[in-house]
């Protein structure tokens, strides 16, 4: 093992639908941009831990990953290049998806983060 630095990007999406879904409906999108952030970590060693939350009542998604970089604007940079990688994967921008009506990203290092 590796001692390396990385840093912590949390992105949230704030989406609108052109029709209701049900939180069920919701959930699953969120479950579809999950599986592509996964496929995007298999092809890709510098992100990993991926995670999708979804809370229908406030039509939000908040993804979180890790990216090893010690340069939090570099990591940014590579986190949203990712996450919009994985949002077309999943169907964004297509009749049905979700339009990405505003996005709030943080930011934090993590020191010493071991690789496996």
């Amino acid at each position: 093992m590796t001692s390396e630095l990385a840093v912590m990007v949390g992105i949230n999406l704030h989406v609108s639908f052109s029709q209701q879904v049900s939180q069920t409906e919701f959930h699953a999108y969120a479950s579809q941009l999950m599986d592509e952030l996964l496929a995007q970590e298999e092809c890709d060693g510098s992100i990993t831990d991926s995670t999708v939350s979804s809370d229908s009542d406030a039509s939000l998604f908040t993804v979180e990953m890790i990216v090893r970089t010690a340069d939090q604007f570099r990591a940014s940079e590579k986190a949203s290049a990712v996450l919009r990688t994985a949002l077309h994967a999943a169907g964004a921008r297509t009749p049905g998806w979700p339009t990405v009506v505003r996005t709030e990203n943080q930011t934090g290092p993590l020191a010493n983060l071991m690789s496996a």
